[in-house]
């Protein structure tokens, strides 16, 4: 047998920032043994609508041999649309096409608007803890956290933040926040703003569960509040609504926004496929479909809640997220986190560090808990084996 190339030494600069395989592991590709899968924000078995993308594909797909070919870089002029549909239906928005761009699920969304305004060595601001680390790590050397209260960014944390380190963007996650689950108050968003514009510091805002609003407040987004002025650029994602694996996600901005961040978009058009499937399922069943979900995922965070009130009690904290995927669970104990992780990992129940979500790899005594794809018994049984390492991992540290 040959001799293996030695790949390694061959790698890009980039290559070797990116996080190393396995950091995020899909739910698909999670090992068949496990006890209980709380790791990603997948979307349930049962809200996936499997007939009625059957239907929309037949009435959307004979002689529509565009559907194959390569599509428009901005994409989809049809799914462009049904986009500013769902924006005046939710929310009361009225966009232009040309403040659209239609992108491979949100990531895509995420990576070049963040490049679109970030260099190498300049500094982004973000939440707390927030999924956007993952995406700081890859186009910039330098994350700085804004530490939040119960209304969201602190705004002194902040305005001292831009003051002293003048980061090249905000980005934030500002509905249902990944992975704290707590949302911004209108009050504060506007506080925000003010502080944004004072400094001139763009924001990014990560609208992915927008629609998943279960009971309690939802403000108006920070694009709406911004009253379009371009300070704000918004991206949303079909990966919560239709399911993750139809990779169909948007950005929102100034048209003038989407020209610079355009050139950036390197595919050969978003699935002119999927966005025809998409489109055609949106207009026939969004807002049956986005109610669906609501229940669906009220039920199980609420048994997931339940859950931690039974098992954990005490023992940690954890907010009660009125929308969302996730519950955020802070150790009484903080500096017990990698034995109750690793306790949780030999019972094959699986559960996400917040070391994850701090680009300073600092894990907050915190664990992220995704209450989304897990059947009912599996959430309950997940909930009462993590309050069990604590426990354990509690009487073997006194």
């Amino acid at each position: 047998m040959a001799e293996s190339f030695d790949f390694e030494c061959c790698l890009s600069e980039e290559a070797r920032q990116r996080a190393a395989p396995g950091t995020m592991v899909s739910a698909s590709g999670a090992p068949d043994d496990i006890v209980a899968d709380l790791l990603v924000g997948q979307p349930a078995n049962e809200a996936l609508p499997l007939d009625q993308m059957v239907e929309a594909a037949r009435n959307a797909l004979p002689e529509n041999y565009p559907a194959l070919l390569y599509g428009r870089r901005k994409g989809s002029l049809e799914l462009i649309d049904v986009v500013r549909e769902k924006l005046r239906v939710l929310e009361g928005l009225k966009v232009d096409r040309d403040q659209i761009i239609i992108t491979n699920g949100s990531g895509q969304a995420i990576d070049m608007v963040l490049r679109t305004f970030v260099n190498r060595d300049q500094i982004i601001a973000l939440d707390h803890a927030s999924f956007g680390a993952l995406f700081v790590r890859r186009v910039s050397d330098h994350g700085a956290h804004v530490a939040w209260d119960a209304h969201g960014p602190q705004p002194d944390a902040l305005d001292q933040l831009f003051a002293t380190r003048q980061p090249a963007i905000f980005y934030t996650i500002p509905t249902f926040q990944n992975p704290m689950g707590n949302t911004i108050t209108r009050a504060r968003r506007l506080e925000v703003l003010e502080i944004c514009h004072r400094h001139g510091v763009p924001v990014f805002e990560d609208d992915a569960y927008y629609e998943l609003h279960y009971d309690g407040e939802r403000p108006p987004s920070m694009y709406e509040l911004d009253g379009g002025t371009g300070l704000v650029t918004r991206a949303g994602t079909f990966s919560k609504i239709l399911g993750a694996g139809i990779r169909l996600g948007w950005i929102l901005t100034s048209a003038p926004l989407t020209d610079r961040i355009l050139p950036l978009k390197t595919d050969g058009g978003t699935s002119p496929f999927a966005s025809a499937l998409a489109s055609e399922f949106m207009r026939e069943h969004m807002e049956e479909q986005i109610a669906r979900l609501q229940d669906i995922y009220r039920d199980r965070r609420d048994i997931m809640l339940a859950a931690l009130d039974k098992h954990v009690g005490d023992l940690a904290t954890w907010n009660r997220p009125n929308g969302g995927f996730f519950v955020w669970l802070t150790l009484r104990r903080p500096e017990l986190l990698d034995d109750v992780m690793q306790r949780c990992e030999q019972s094959r129940v699986l559960v996400r560090s917040g070391a994850v979500f701090r680009v300073d790899g600092d894990g907050l005594g915190a664990i992220r808990l995704a209450f989304s794809h897990a059947p009912h018994e599996e959430l309950r049984t997940g909930v009462r084996v993590l309050g069990e390492a604590i426990r354990a991992s509690i009487a073997a540290n006194r």
